[in-house]
């Protein structure tokens, strides 16, 4: 019920902008999957997700709900989850700065569970601008999530975790519609810990990142990337740390918007991942991730 009320005020909201002629609107469709070598083949994930986006014409403030089936590869779907995403954004600009906040709302909900998680998801993203070549550039996320899950217990209990991601880097452009970007990422999780755990699970990991972008001239838009992970601690709940599991990442996006309003998108990628045994700490084969996604969007 709290799901369909928000949804309703949302589209309430959406509903009198349209209304007023005012805002371009955005619906696509989308689809992703992870495939993993056998032994980890129990996280292969396939998603559906469908999105409608409200961004009015003459102020850059914008509004963004999707909805997504995430079918996990275990017996009796146990995994499986229904995720929705409220979103909000605005663009301030003043001078060389640009600050883009963002807040999401972020559910996700287990079909064959009680498990659910509340994730508040605030994005104080800013730029700044150098001249015309050189700009600094940060995405930050940080979440509070409320939690409901069992964690050893008997019932099930609200868990109060929180998670972040913040990438700063330098993005360089040359001619041709080119630019290049470098940037230090840290992604951070940090769960309440459960009486029945030796302690609580939290994990920090650092990476570099490196990507090319071309926009061509007609339209199309490439984006191939690495991403090197250079430092990860993970601390589990049986109390065993696991330090420097790894993972690079190699991969490409793209997308394309015609004259007439369709647009398509995609990325794709392999990802390696050193793993340990979360009891005993002993190194296990390299988990491997190919990944794809792809979009279809129309804007009206």
């Amino acid at each position: 019920m709290k799901k369909l009320a928000i949804l309703g005020m949302f589209l309430g909201l959406v509903g009198s902008a349209y209304a007023l002629e005012k805002v371009n609107i955005t619906t696509g469709v989308y689809t992703e999957t992870e495939d993993h070598n056998a032994q980890y083949s129990s996280s292969d994930l396939d998603v559906t997700g469908l999105r409608v986006k409200f961004a009015l014409k003459e102020i850059p403030l914008w509004t963004e709900f999707a909805y997504e089936y995430r079918n996990v590869n275990l017996s009796g779907h146990t995994g499986d989850e229904d995720r929705y995403k409220f979103m909000i954004g605005y663009k301030f600009e003043a001078g060389s700065f640009v600050f883009r906040p963002e807040y999401e709302l972020r559910i996700g909900d287990k079909r064959e569970s009680p498990d659910e998680q509340w994730g508040n998801r605030f994005k104080p993203n800013w730029d700044y601008k150098f001249n015309d070549q050189w700009t600094l550039f940060n995405n930050w996320m940080f979440t509070y999530q409320p939690t409901k899950s069992y964690r050893g217990m008997a019932d099930t209990k609200n868990w109060n975790d929180y998670y972040h991601e913040i990438e700063t880097g330098i993005k360089y452009k040359f001619e041709g519609n080119q630019a290049v970007l470098f940037s230090i990422y840290n992604e951070y999780e940090k769960d309440e810990k459960s009486p029945a755990y030796v302690q609580a699970y939290s994990y920090d990991e650092w990476q570099i990142r490196l990507a090319y972008e071309k926009k061509f001239d007609n339209g199309v838009f490439v984006s191939p990337f690495v991403r090197i992970g250079i430092d990860k601690t993970e601390e589990t709940t049986s109390g065993l740390d696991n330090d420097n599991r790894l993972r690079n990442r190699y991969g490409a996006k793209m997308g394309y918007t015609a004259d007439n309003g369709i647009g398509v998108y995609g990325e794709a990628y392999y990802q390696n991942e050193e793993m340990q045994s979360s009891s005993t700490g002993k190194e296990l084969n390299e988990r491997d991730k190919i990944y794809f996604k792809l979009g279809l969007d129309y804007t009206f």
